[in-house]
């Protein structure tokens, strides 16, 4: 197949980046019009204009189908040179233009000696069937291939873009705006009324009444090169129609022909206009400044923190790279790139304000959304250049078009899944309720029994046990003698009562004071705390138990009992929640005559048992600070100071007090230990209770809420937009539209909302997976396709893992010759060769099961992603609560010695004849035989070794980290596959190399794998037009992705997206000169074809809130899961699609 060229030629993507840049002639990048095969001039409006714009831009089609056939003989299966299955060799012709190269003698040794030594490769070889693709011509050279499809999508929205980039001067701001519901177009001669803006490209600003609650927008401007035009909601005047639900009738139109909308966090904007409901992808395009800032100038977390600082005033914050980055909202980055402050305090109108509010300061809110429209524009014009010079591929801009047109199809299944999590939750929050009620009413009770029960209970000590000063009521009629004998009566009682039950002795504490209740004078403080007040003894709402305790009060773990590795939990003031740790015998060896006549006042107390021994020494805050600078020195390595745990400061002897943490990077205080944070450490029973079986029933029943206590706001505020029968083309869709109550969400996503280039979004891309006892957790369960048609997506198989160890042989220039690599295609779990497997047993120190396979997965993707031992001793510690100190930082070191290799630095010349002279004929060492060589020969380490340069040998990992840190610590560090720069603050020019080196490594792995997806998606969308595959793309979640097809092409639909996986895998080969692929990477494992948005299309996402199951409960049946030879039992071919 011959495409008729957008651009002129490129044969790779580093001539596309030259010829960018010599066509730039102004501040931003601006195409020669010998680019185009028809150059046409700007017109408003032509709709002439851009029909012939795009006759001219179409490419032919493909002139042959694409066909499959299965390669069923076993004879016929090629290996390389480390016995890795590949392709077969016809379908490797028409995907690589070239063979590889042939690895020399010495190089194979090597690296089968590097096999063997992790004891892998050992004559295994894999037999599987093999797949032969007839493809087009076109795709023998993939570079250009990719950069062809992606110009053709490209096109003309990049021609708008930068017709709209080399306006130099907007058109001016009317002096006043017109009211009249719908688009107003300015033109000389005063306001005119329009359907839409008649443009080709537009920056873009809607405001929304947040205090309305529906989300509806409330008013928008546009301006285009030559017009402003402003959009007023009818609901402006008439508030009343605030209270309908969204549909597209209350949305902004804005044409269906080619046109780029510009915006800062555009997706917001995307989600209230109403062609982007329509049952097909509309012909907008979306482009966002605040993506193209974070792809140019984006802030690392640290950085954010950081920049924060310094803008608060702390100049030793102030660092080089902060004049090339900003955090990502429109004021900072308009401050950042036009060096402008803008003003953003009449956004408060629209956040707090109601309707009247909008409609007596209209025209001050409109202007105030033209400013930022303007300020828009000139964030553009300033990053535009910046972003094509840093991502010069075109199939990064698509991929990102594409991102930004995510769709999620939903009906009356969402509002009942709502309801039923929303009953479930309230029904398990009172059960909740009631348990830690009655085991306070249980405590306070025995208070009452037994006083002496409150000081040596670890638990009911640290309760508040005060209560308030009680007088009987005067009676005026009573002598002051008889008065004083009652109030003794009266007092006498309350010191000493024998009451049935507790509500008895409250009653008799409330009975004394007729008049007005003393909301339970006689009761300890903390049990005060729980119970509401009461206006008098009439309020029937009134209820005397203590109603106002939940998970979230400080006094929940306590009644609770809770622990925490079998150590009482304790709050402190300064430090949180935390336990006291015993120390090790050789470290509670303490003179304890000494600290006693240190210290002659001191009580010895031990809050970790039920009795009271000589552990734990409590002391004056003041008489801790005179004697410790002067006469404790010598007991430091033995006492730990705690600076205030409650009311007076402790010094623990035979105890460390251990701070609780969300992770091992956390340093603040924790809040509760049943927040959401330790939900995995109740479970593992980590911190468990010792309360009985209703403490328990708290705990499970706590766990089970946090999802939905997590996500109920977010799912709430999903902007869901009905639609009617006028909204679909479809027949079986328009049936059903008013029955099934179809309606649709378009989330909110940011195309790059990271450094990496990431996506985010606050729900879908974050929410976990369904989990059997969290209440809502199955909400992407319920998501169910249009009548007529079906989900199909795919989960790119470990897509990182394999990114990472393709880079580590890409330097050898074969698949599966480092041991990572191999690892990773050849591995499995079977006979214990796969990377988790391997990585599990060296944690378990021999003790088989000690460490599990998953728990191993965490291990390798923080490692891979740059973390180090300290992140994973902490990690070892949570999985084995049996191993020593000693015994995890001994298996770690083990660890990284085997998997990342041990750092060594090359040797001077000097270096290499020292080293010579005491009998080492080497050219490079590790870290401590450079020492002892120092000491050996007196010369300083920087004389004998580069010690500044180093690299790290030995390890399965040791040549891909050596890659990650080589591109990481370059002078500009890019993407090995489409070129992509990282951020501007990250860069050596601005920054030390060896600052955030963590941070910039996982960004090399990571932006990888969104080159990986935009390939993915940009092929997709290529493959579903030339071959006739009507649908559109509806979400990508991590390495998931999901297509919305018509039943009746869904398995044309799935075996496009093999194809895209193919051609994906292989240009990401082929970029690191290995010319050749993997047979067991070359396809998805399995392609899901579904009606729901589930994870697994056989998993009923079965939870507390839908007990039935998704088949019982919502009628969504399984879907199937298909390989690429169970797919092809159903559809071998894509048919071209005919000329018309």
């Amino acid at each position: 197949m011959k495409h008729k060229r957008v651009l002129s030629p490129v044969s790779d993507l580093s001539s596309l980046r030259l010829k960018l840049n010599s066509s730039r002639t102004r501040k931003a990048p601006v195409l020669n019009a010998k680019c185009f095969k028809s150059p046409l001039p700007y017109k408003e409006s032509s709709v002439e204009t851009v029909s012939r714009y795009r006759s001219a831009t179409q490419q032919s089609s493909p002139k042959n189908d694409i066909k499959f056939s299965v390669i069923e003989d076993s004879n016929a299966a090629r290996y390389n040179a480390f016995g890795i299955q590949m392709i077969p060799s016809s379908l490797r012709e028409r995907l690589f233009s070239q063979p590889s190269p042939q690895l020399s003698a010495d190089v194979k040794k090597k690296c089968d000696d590097q096999l063997k030594e992790h004891g892998l490769n050992q004559g295994q070889r894999q037999v599987s069937r093999s797949i032969d693709i007839t493809l087009p011509e076109s795709m023998s050279n993939l570079p250009e291939f990719f950069s062809e499809i992606a110009e053709e999508q490209l096109n003309p929205y990049r021609y708008f873009i930068q017709q709209l980039v080399d306006t130099e001067v907007f058109p001016n701001l009317p002096s006043e705006w017109s009211r009249v519901p719908g688009w107003t177009k300015y033109e000389k001669n005063g306001p005119v009324s329009v359907s839409h803006p008649q443009c080709s490209s537009l920056v873009f600003d809607v405001e929304v009444c947040i205090h309305n609650g529906n989300n509806l927008p409330a008013l928008a401007v546009a301006v285009s090169p030559d017009f402003v035009y402003s959009w007023v909601s009818p609901a402006v005047d008439k508030p009343w129609l605030y209270n309908r639900a969204p549909s597209t009738e209350f949305l902004i139109p804005l044409g269906n022909e080619p046109k780029i909308v510009v915006g800062h966090h555009i997706m917001y904007d995307r989600a209230r206009i109403s062609e982007e409901y329509q049952e097909g992808r509309s012909s907008l395009r979306f482009l966002d400044t605040q993506s193209l800032h974070v792809c140019v100038s984006g802030l690392e977390n640290t950085q954010k923190g950081q920049w924060r600082g310094a803008n608060a005033g702390n100049e030793k914050l102030n660092k080089d790279w902060m004049k090339v980055g900003s955090p990502n909202s429109l004021a900072d980055v308009h401050k950042l790139y036009c060096d402008k402050d803008l003003d953003k305090t009449t956004r408060d109108i629209f956040v707090t304000g109601t309707h009247s509010d909008v409609q007596a300061q209209f025209q001050s809110l409109t202007t105030y959304c033209a400013n930022d429209v303007i300020a828009t524009f000139n964030v553009l014009k300033s990053v535009w250049e910046l972003y094509n010079e840093r991502f010069p591929s075109p199939v990064t801009l698509a991929g990102m078009f594409e991102m930004a047109s995510c769709f999620i199809p939903t009906n009356k299944n969402w509002q009942r899944y709502i309801d039923e999590s929303d009953r479930k939750f309230f029904s398990m929050q009172k059960e909740i309720q009631h348990v830690l009620s009655n085991l306070a009413d249980e405590t306070l009770l025995k208070y009452h029994l037994d006083k002496s029960k409150t000081e040596s209970d670890p638990w009911m000590s640290q309760l508040d046990w005060s209560t308030k000063k009680i007088l009987g009521v005067r009676n005026k009629k009573l002598s002051k003698k008889l008065q004083a004998e009652e109030d003794a009566r009266q007092k006498k009682e309350l010191e000493n009562p024998a009451p049935a039950s507790i509500n008895d002795a409250i009653d008799t504490v409330c009975n004394k004071t007729p008049e007005k209740p003393k909301h339970y004078l006689g009761a300890p403080e903390w049990y005060r705390t729980l119970c509401c007040k009461a206006n008098s003894y009439h309020d029937i709402s009134w209820t005397r138990s203590p109603s106002e305790i939940s998970l979230s009060t400080a006094i929940a773990p306590m009644l609770l009992r809770l622990s925490c590795h079998g150590y009482t939990l304790y709050r402190t003031h300064h430090h949180g929640w935390g336990f006291l740790e015993p120390k090790s015998e050789e470290s509670i060896k303490v003179d304890l005559k000494l600290v006693k006549s240190l210290f002659p006042k001191v009580t010895v107390l031990d809050p970790i048992s039920d009795i009271i021994d000589d552990e734990h020494i409590v002391a004056d805050k003041e008489l801790v600070q005179e004697v410790y600078s002067d006469h404790i020195k010598n007991l430091e390595s033995q006492i730990n100071l705690i600076s205030k745990i409650d009311d007076p400061p402790c010094l623990f002897i035979q105890h460390n007090f251990k701070k609780l943490s969300l992770n091992a990077s956390h340093v603040g205080n924790v809040g509760s230990p049943l927040g959401k944070g330790f939900t995995d450490s109740i479970e593992t029973g980590v911190i468990s209770s010792s309360g009985g079986w209703e403490a328990e029933q708290v705990l499970t029943l706590g766990t089970g809420l946090t999802s939905w206590r997590n996500t109920r706001s977010r799912i709430l505020s999903q902007f869901v937009v009905e639609l009617k029968q006028s909204d679909f083309v479809s027949k079986e869709a328009m049936d059903k539209a008013s029955q099934d109550k179809l309606s649709a969400i378009l989330p909110q996503v940011v195309p790059a909302g990271t450094i990496t280039r990431r996506a985010t979004e606050t729900l879908w891309l974050t929410a976990s997976n369904v989990r059997p006892d969290r209440v809502g957790s199955e909400f992407k369960g319920v998501i169910t396709p249009y009548p007529g048609y079906c989900f199909v997506g795919a989960d790119v198989d470990s897509q990182e893992l394999w990114i990472a160890s393709l880079i580590g042989d890409g330097d050898l220039g074969e698949h599966g010759a480092t041991p990572l690599g191999w690892m990773a295609l050849q591995g499995n779990k079977a006979d214990g060769t796969d990377m988790h497997s391997k990585t599990a047993a060296q944690l378990s120190q021999g003790k088989p099961g000690l460490v599990s396979r998953n728990q191993a997965k965490a291990f390798n993707y923080a490692r891979i992603y740059g973390s180090g031992k300290g992140l994973a001793v902490s990690m070892l510690k949570d999985c084995c609560k049996e191993l020593s100190e000693e015994e995890v930082k001994e298996s770690i070191d083990k660890m990284f010695a085997s998997t990342k290799g041990i750092e060594v630095h090359p040797l001077t010349n000097l270096g290499k004849r020292q080293a010579l002279f005491h009998g080492l004929c080497v050219e490079e060492l590790p870290s401590n035989d450079i020492a002892n060589l120092c000491a050996l020969s007196g010369y300083t380490k920087y004389q004998l070794s580069l010690a500044r340069k180093s690299r790290y040998s030995g390890g399965s990992e040791s040549a891909m980290f050596n890659k990650l840190e080589e591109i990481a610590r370059s002078a500009q560090p890019t993407t090995p596959f489409l070129e992509c720069r990282i951020t501007r603050t990250l860069e050596p020019e601005v920054i030390q190399k060896s600052y955030q080196l963590n941070s910039r490594i996982n960004w090399v792995v990571q932006s990888s794998a969104v080159d990986f997806l935009h390939l993915l998606l940009v092929t997709m969308k290529w493959l579903m037009k030339e071959y006739d595959i009507p649908g559109r793309f509806a979400l990508s979640i991590h390495d998931e992705v999901r297509f919305h097809v018509p039943i009746e092409y869904k398995y044309e639909a799935a075996l496009a997206l093999q194809i895209a996986n193919l051609l994906t895998r292989a240009f990401f080969s082929g970029r690191l000169g290995i010319h050749d692929l993997p047979n067991n990477v070359a396809f998805f494992s399995g392609v899901d074809i579904d009606r729901s948005l589930r994870k697994s299309v056989k998993h009923e996402c079965i939870t507390p809130s839908n007990p039935h199951g998704l088949s019982v409960s919502y009628g969504i049946e399984p879907g199937e899961e298909l390989d690429i030879f169970t797919l092809l039992e159903r559809a071998n071919v894509l048919k071209a699609r005919k000329k018309d």
